[in-house]
């Protein structure tokens, strides 16, 4: 996934860099913008007709972070990476409005850090007197995205812009790890076969619930300014 993530930041690179050696600076447009999952946004465009545009997007994700119970386990948990696109956008009328198709180098996830202490359930099973840390993430892979939008116009000048669309991921990793102890101490997690298992149960069951979020939406909007 990082190496995805390099691609689309030398990709941007490689844009901007074409944009300023075709015509200096003139013709190249910058966005700032905010999303729903991809957080802070900047954006380099360029125009290669009227109606057709290439632009790429770096943004720094959306910085979730929140405490949450699930009966006897409290859980941290916080998003943590970019959203990173390539694109090509379409305008028909050779005005405002755009249908963009591209690609999105995904390196956002969801990470959650639990700590159960007394009586704790994994699984299907109970353990008494534990004292255990569990670790999970949920992770999207890249993947190819539709937009539909205004903003970004191929006219000089400041702007506005607004984004929808989706990123067909398709379904999304789910991952548990766990450590610790129960029975007072005596066991531990790690090198237990019973809770290894009740662990690979819960965490079939993580990946069944977050099965259907199978895409993920494009929502953001921002400023424009075109040299």
């Amino acid at each position: 996934m990082k190496k995805l993530a390099l691609a689309s930041v030398l990709g941007l690179a490689g844009l901007s860099s074409f944009a300023v050696q075709a015509s200096g600076a003139q013709g190249v447009g910058v966005a700032v913008n905010y999303g729903l999952i991809s957080g802070p946004a900047l954006e380099v465009s360029y125009p290669i007709s009227d109606v057709l545009q290439v632009r790429g997007a770096l943004s720094a994700g959306m910085g979730l972070s929140e405490s949450t119970s699930d009966t006897d386990i409290n859980y941290d948990v916080e998003a943590d990476g970019g959203i990173h696109r390539l694109s090509m956008d379409y305008h028909p009328f050779a005005g405002s409005f755009f249908l963009s198709a591209g690609y999105a180098f995904n390196d956002f996830k969801l990470k959650a850090n639990g700590r159960g202490t007394g009586s704790v359930d994994v699984g299907d099973e109970t353990y008494d007197n534990a004292d255990l840390n569990l670790k999970g993430q949920i992770e999207w892979d890249s993947a190819p995205m539709l937009s539909l939008g205004f903003g970004h116009s191929p006219e000089a000048g400041w702007g506005a812009m607004i984004e929808v669309g989706a990123i067909f991921t398709g379904s999304p990793d789910a991952s548990l790890d766990g450590t610790g102890t129960y029975d007072n101490g005596t066991v531990d997690v790690s090198t237990d076969p019973s809770f290894q298992q009740a662990l690979r149960d819960e965490e079939a069951k993580l990946q069944n619930d977050v099965g259907d979020f199978d895409f993920l939406p494009i929502l953001q909007a921002g400023v424009t300014y075109r040299f």
